[in-house]
């Protein structure tokens, strides 16, 4: 089985986090450790880096979590020492507390369904499927088109990892509703509530766009559906 290597820090910060406010954690983050490209995911030259985040900001428990992914889990352990503030727009944070932890978890296919949930909205559409979900009021199609993309999110993630699935990997998202969340202060469409998928997935982790400003992480709903 795959295994990868997690690090989480959790920040209590000065007051409590909101939700919305992760993205300027990240920001934040990547202007402090500027030199440290997988805290921003950008080459020297401003370019963007197209792999999946090793480094990610999320607000979980209205605290502030970096979570760290195998060569970002080896930069965390590095780096969380030296955390003791933060800023958030204009506002500067201290850190009250900082817990660390590093974790060995599996990505691997299962025999039966597994069941999560998005605890933060999940970014499922591009230009290209915005268009033919909205265009669509078949329901089923709907559902069956979220199914789809999450797969990809799942084979992508995989992919960039450097892990190859020798099974087919289904997903049922019948279970998800839409709301309207914001990215860069445009308004979107994102995702959240229960799925399954016959993977086994690190809980906390982000699929779909903008993981590494807390979009789309996930964790264990229930152990298996139907077993």
């Amino acid at each position: 089985m795959d295994t990868i290597r997690i690090s989480e820090c959790r920040l209590r910060l000065a007051r409590k986090v909101r939700a919305h406010e992760a993205p300027q954690l990240r920001g934040f983050f990547g202007r402090k450790f500027e030199d440290e490209v997988l805290m921003h995911n950008h080459r020297p030259d401003g370019e963007p880096i197209y792999q999946y985040p090793r480094v990610q900001f999320k607000v979980l428990d209205s605290s502030a979590v970096l979570m760290g992914i195998n060569e970002g889990s080896d930069l965390l352990q590095r780096l969380w020492l030296d955390i003791d503030q933060t800023k958030l727009g204009d506002e500067e944070l201290g850190v009250l507390e900082a817990q660390f932890e590093t974790r060995d978890e599996e990505l691997h296919v299962t025999t039966e369904p597994m069941e999560y949930r998005f605890v933060t909205p999940w970014l499922a559409l591009n230009q290209k499927n915005f268009r033919s979900y909205v265009g669509s009021r078949n329901q089923g199609f709907r559902k069956d088109e979220l199914s789809r993309i999450l797969v990809g999110n799942c084979l992508g993630l995989a992919k960039s990892l450097g892990i190859r699935f020798q099974d087919r990997i289904a997903a049922d998202c019948r279970g998800l509703t839409s709301i309207k969340t914001k990215l860069k202060g445009k308004g979107m469409i994102g995702f959240v509530g229960k799925f399954s998928v016959n993977l086994k997935i690190p809980e906390y982790i982000g699929l779909g766009k903008s993981v590494s400003r807390g979009f789309g992480t996930i964790e264990k709903s229930n152990s298996e559906v139907g077993g």
